[in-house]
């Protein structure tokens, strides 16, 4: 089974032909950057092959101690949304454990979900009770044809074709609807601190471990994933930190972590409300 695709000659996002060569982390993987949009992504990028072999054992079971957590970080995204829209229909794209989907569930949604693992989905639906389709994602017979909501978690980063999909999605979402998207920061703080010591020598031990090359493939900030959604004639309502929790974390540390920290985008990820 062939590991990479031939190289990029030009960007994914804008189509431009000024892109270069940019980094190399410890796995060998090159990094490119388009100097027209911004965006950094994986070059060359691996097979469709490649990528179901490697998918195929991604989704597993959350252990209990994850619960409770996850389910008080995706309530906060979905208070973040719910400024804006009220609940109605709503598509969970790349719904993995299904957290996000039961929390909104739970919240008054009407929530369908969609992952690319057709063993996991039939899991995680029978799990959580709701529809989670799989396969060929413009083959699916969708329950709804159109959606109030559509929503990314940690999805587009992983995406070999993250315009066209969004096309795709967009095509789902109703007139005036909002689609919510969170991927990791390659502008973070504490990315941006590792990029530097490497550069200058100083961090030598698994160089530029935090792109994740073994499966993310594109590498955003906000101003790249802004401009993106602007272009596809989305507007753009809200940027903020991902609110990151973990296990046994005290209140305090919640809230200190919520607005400080997150709310000046120095952690690791960052989410998007845009509206159609």
């Amino acid at each position: 089974m062939e590991k990479y695709n031939p190289k990029l000659s030009s960007c994914k996002l804008c189509d431009s032909n000024n892109i270069h060569f940019y980094h190399k982390d410890y796995l060998d993987n090159e990094i490119f950057i388009c100097n027209d949009c911004g965006i950094q992504f994986l070059n060359p990028q691996y097979t469709d092959e490649h990528l179901e072999d490697y998918y195929s054992d991604y989704t597993s079971s959350l252990g209990n101690e994850w619960i409770e957590p996850l389910t008080y970080g995706h309530g906060y995204y979905m208070s973040i949304i719910e400024r804006f829209i009220k609940p109605g229909d709503m598509l969970d794209f790349g719904s993995g454990n299904g957290v996000l989907a039961n929390t909104a569930k739970t919240r008054g949604w009407n929530v369908e979900g969609y992952d690319v693992d057709c063993e996991s989905t039939q899991r995680v639906s029978k799990e959580i009770g709701l529809p989670i389709y799989c396969g060929d994602f413009p083959d699916v017979q969708w329950k709804k044809q159109e959606y109030d909501l559509v929503t990314m978690h940690q999805v587009l980063e992983h995406l070999k074709d993250p315009k066209d999909m969004l096309k795709q999605l967009l095509s789902k979402l109703k007139k005036s609807g909002v689609i919510f998207i969170a991927v990791p920061n390659i502008n973070s703080f504490s990315a941006r601190l590792k990029f530097f010591l490497e550069r200058i020598g100083l961090r030598k031990k698994r160089i530029g471990r935090y792109y994740d090359t073994d499966h993310h493939l594109f590498y955003y900030t906000p101003k790249v994933l802004k401009k993106l959604l602007s272009d596809m004639g989305l507007e753009v309502l809200h940027v903020t930190g991902c609110h990151k929790v973990r296990p046994g974390q005290s209140k305090i540390i919640r809230f200190i972590k919520k607005y400080t920290w997150e709310k000046l985008m120095l952690g690791s990820a960052f989410l998007v409300v845009a509206k159609k």
